[in-house]
C-alpha cells in the first residue's frame, strides 16, 4: 500500500520543516512538502489530509503489561474512584449487572481508603455471597473477600483482605483461568484501544513465555495491528542450574518468533514492590517507622546477591535485563550489578521513583536506560506516596528531568492496566520539567533505543519502518494544559492504516 500523508506538521527533530511523508510498502520513503511527496506517488496511492496536525512516528509504550490490561476490559474498573464511597457505589452497581461467579475488579486506589488500605469486612459486606478479587491500581496487591480466601485454603482469621507481592501472585492460580480464546479475543480489543492512542510498538514487561502463542497467532491469522517485544521471566528461588536451564528454554523460544512483529531478547526481574503497600526496598525507613519495626525498610524480593547473580547469567548469555526498582536502596543495588556488565545490552530499570541524588548520574554513566511512566506522578495517584515517604524523601521523586540532564537515557510507557494507556496524558506530567521534544522522544526514540530498535523505527526517516501517528492538532503550538486532551486521528503500522477517526 502506498500513502502520501499531507498537510500536517512532521516532527522530525534536526530536520528541515516539513509537511508531508511519502510511503511506501512499509517503509517511509519521503518527507518534504506537500508536492513533493505527491510527485513520488501514482493516482492510486491513498492520501490522508492531516489537517493541520502533528504527523509523527507512532508511540512505542516501553513498559507494559498489554495481556493483563486487555483481559481487565471486563473487570469492573475502580480506577479513578476517590472516595471509598465511590468505591462501594461502582461495586454494588458492577455486582447487581453481573450477579454470577467470580466478581474481577481492578484499579483501586490506596488513597480512597482510610490509613491506606482496605478491609475484609468491607469487601464481605459489599460482595457476600460470591468470592470476589480485586486488584489495587499498582497491581502489587489484590484485595480479596471470605469468600475468595476460602477458595483458595486460607482462613479469614488469618488475613485482612489484602494480599501483597508473593502471596497476591500465589492466589492468582486460584483465579478462573482464561480460554485462549478468551484471550485472544481481549487482546484484540486492547490493540484496537492501543491504536486508537497511535501506539504501534508495545514492549510487555513480563509473562512474555507464556503470551507468545497469543502473539503468534494473531500473526499468523494477519490480526496483529502492533509490533511486540516480549519480556521472559525472572524469578528467585531457582539454583544456579536451574537458571540456566531456563534460560535454555527462553533461547529456544527466540527462534520462534516472527521477525519484524513479535520480538524478545530482554528478561523482566522484579527487585522490591511499591512504595504505597510499603514493599519498596529503601535505605532508610519509611516516615513514622522505626529502624527495628518490622518492614521499616521495605521487603526485596531476592535474597541477598541472589538476583546479582542471575542477572550475571543472563548477561554473559547475551541478554538484556530489565529490573523493576522504586525504592533507593533497590535502584542503587540493580545500579552496582548493571557496572560490571558494560554497556552494550543497554540493561534497563523500571520506574525510579526514588533514586537515591548520587546515583542519579549513573544511568548515563553506566548506559543503563531509565524506563520510566509519567504519568505515575499524577498528583491524585501520590497521596498515600507521599505519605509513606515524608516531604523531604517525597521531592525527590521521579527524576526524569535530572537524569536527562546528567546524561542518562530515557523509555517512556504507561505501565498499563497501572494507569490509563494514554500517551498524551504522560506527556502532559513529563513536560512540567522535560521540553516537548524530549517527552516526545522518550516515548518513540528512546523507546525504540531501550529495545535495540533505533536503526528501524522511532524516527520519521527516509528507509525507517512506516509507523506513523497522526494528531488532531500540532503539538508544537500546543499549550501544555492542552496537551492531555490531544487525539490521535490516524494510526499507521508497517504502512497499513490501523486506525482512522
Amino acid at each position: 500500500m502506498h500513502l502520501a500523508i499531507v498537510n500536517g506538521a512532521v516532527w522530525a527533530p534536526g530536520r528541515p520543516p516539513a509537511t508531508a511523508v511519502a510511503v511506501m510498502g512499509d517503509r517511509i520513503a519521503a518527507i518534504g512538502s506537500d508536492p513533493e511527496v505527491r510527485a513520488l506517488l501514482d493516482k492510486d496511492a491513498r492520501e490522508i489530509d492531516a489537517r493541520g496536525g502533528t504527523i509523527m512516528p507512532a508511540f512505542n509504550d516501553a513498559h507494559i503489561h498489554f495481556l493483563m490490561g486487555s483481559r481487565g476490559l471486563s473487570y469492573l474498573d475502580l480506577f479513578g474512584a476517590e472516595t471509598q464511597p465511590d468505591i462501594e457505589l461502582r461495586i454494588r452497581d458492577f455486582a447487581a449487572a453481573n450477579p454470577t461467579g467470580w466478581l474481577l475488579g481492578r484499579g483501586w486506589f490506596y488513597s480512597a481508603f482510610p490509613g491506606g488500605m482496605p478491609t475484609l469486612g468491607l469487601l464481605d459486606r459489599l460482595v457476600p455471597d460470591r468470592p470476589a478479587y480485586m486488584e489495587s491500581f499498582d497491581t502489587h496487591c489484590a484485595w480479596v473477600n471470605s469468600h475468595a480466601l476460602a477458595g483458595a485454603g486460607i482462613s479469614p482469621h488469618d488475613s485482612d483482605g489484602v494480599l501483597k507481592e508473593q502471596a497476591m501472585e500465589d492466589f492468582e492460580r486460584c483465579l478462573p483461568a482464561s480460554t485462549a480464546a478468551q484471550d485472544l479475543a481481549a487482546l484484540k480489543a486492547g490493540m484496537e484501544i492501543a491504536a486508537a492512542h497511535g501506539l504501534a510498538s508495545v514492549q510487555e514487561a513480563n509473562r512474555g513465555l507464556e503470551e507468545l502463542p497469543l502473539f503468534q497467532t494473531l500473526y499468523e491469522r494477519g490480526e496483529l495491528t502492533m509490533r511486540v517485544r516480549l519480556a521472559f521471566d525472572m524469578t528467585p528461588g531457582l539454583s544456579a542450574h536451574d537458571w540456566e536451564k531456563r534460560l535454555d528454554t527462553y533461547e529456544d523460544a527466540r527462534h520462534q518468533l516472527p521477525a519484524g512483529w513479535v520480538s524478545t531478547g530482554i528478561l523482566k526481574a522484579f527487585s522490591d514492590g511499591v512504595v504505597e503497600s510499603r514493599t519498596a526496598a529503601l535505605s532508610e525507613p519509611y516516615a513514622g517507622m522505626a529502624a527495628e519495626d518490622k518492614g521499616a525498610f521495605g521487603a526485596p524480593l531476592w535474597d541477598r546477591g541472589e538476583l546479582a547473580n542471575a542477572i550475571r547469567a543472563a548477561a554473559r548469555r547475551g541478554w538484556q535485563v530489565e529490573v523493576h526498582a522504586i525504592g533507593d536502596a533497590a535502584i542503587k543495588d540493580v545500579l552496582d550489578t548493571f557496572a560490571g556488565l558494560g554497556p552494550e545490552r543497554r540493561h534497563r530499570i523500571e520506574h525510579i521513583e526514588l533514586p537515591a541524588t548520587d546515583d542519579i548520574p549513573r544511568f548515563g554513566e553506566l548506559g543503563v536506560i531509565a524506563s520510566m511512566q509519567p504519568q505515575h506522578a499524577a498528583p491524585r495517584l501520590i497521596e498515600v506516596w507521599r505519605r509513606h515517604l515524608g516531604p523531604v524523601r517525597a521531592e525527590r521523586g521521579w527524576p526524569w528531568k535530572e537524569i536527562v540532564r546528567s546524561g542518562g537515557r530515557l523509555a517512556f510507557g504507561s505501565d498499563w492496566p497501572v494507569v490509563p494507556i494514554d500517551p498524551f496524558a504522560s506527556l502532559h506530567e513529563a513536560t512540567r520539567t522535560l521540553s516537548l521534544d524530549e517527552a516526545l522522544g522518550a516515548w518513540t526514540y528512546g523507546a525504540a533505543y531501550a529495545e535495540h530498535a533505533e536503526h528501524s523505527k522511532g524516527e520519521l526517516r527516509e528507509g525507517m519502518l512506516a509507523d506513523i501517528a497522526i494528531l488532531d492538532r500540532d503539538l508544537g503550538q500546543t499549550s501544555r494544559d492542552e496537551i492531555a486532551s490531544t487525539k490521535v486521528e490516524a494510526t499507521v503500522v508497517g504502512g497499513r492504516l490501523v486506525y482512522e477517526v
